[in-house]
């Protein structure tokens, strides 16, 4: 939120850096959520709850969903960018899909 606030503030402009952060932790949320969701709940719940209208049943639809996009690949990528970005190395040439 502070690197929000810096930029519409006009303090400071929203890097590339701040940017690559901000997607790998987005994307580090995302991963957690559907570990818990499966690891977790849908194991617990059991598999009377994975029927069709269910309500379980649609949070893991809607895991796989989000799974299977194009954000959840781009973490390795994001990875090394970060990377660089901490060590003052370049990452704007880390294609973040392959």
């Amino acid at each position: 939120m502070e690197v929000c606030r810096r930029n519409v503030s006009g303090e400071a402009p929203f890097s590339t850096a701040e940017d690559n952060r901000l997607a790998l932790v987005f994307l580090t949320a995302g991963r957690m959520a559907r570990d818990v969701l499966q690891g977790i709940l849908f194991r617990t719940a059991g598999s009377r709850y994975a029927r069709d209208g269910e309500r379980m049943q649609r949070y893991f639809r809607d895991s796989a969903t989000y799974w299977t996009h194009v954000g959840p690949t781009m973490a390795e990528p994001l990875h090394r960018r970060v990377g660089c970005d901490r060590l003052g190395l370049p990452s704007d040439g880390i294609p973040l899909l392959p």
